[in-house]
């Protein structure tokens, strides 16, 4: 079943890191495992995110992982409010 999951929003802490904040890869992993799992009852593997991606409202990045029968996915998300450690994403999944 090869369904795009629509998220609201999901919070995960940022880290300090230089100059800036970049978004921590394993808690942006675990906004997607979360969501995944609380709309489908599946719980992805092999989530991966990226790093360095700063904390700045609007920021857009990937996350992929593997869904239903090996089903690649990527998880398109959006930062909508930074708020200190705090982060609020929109999140959308879609078969990769």
């Amino acid at each position: 079943m090869r369904t795009a999951l629509v998220a609201t929003l999901a919070v995960v802490a940022v880290l300090i890191s230089g100059c800036g904040s970049t978004i921590k890869p394993e808690g942006a992993a675990k906004s997607v495992v979360d969501l995944v799992k609380k709309q489908t009852g599946f719980t992805p593997t092999d989530v991966k995110c990226p790093e360095g991606v700063e904390a700045k409202e609007g920021t857009k990045f990937e996350c992929k992982f593997t869904g239903p029968e090996g089903t690649e996915y990527t998880a398109d998300m959006r930062i909508t409010k930074v708020d200190g450690e705090n982060v609020e994403f929109y999140i959308e999944t879609r078969p990769s």
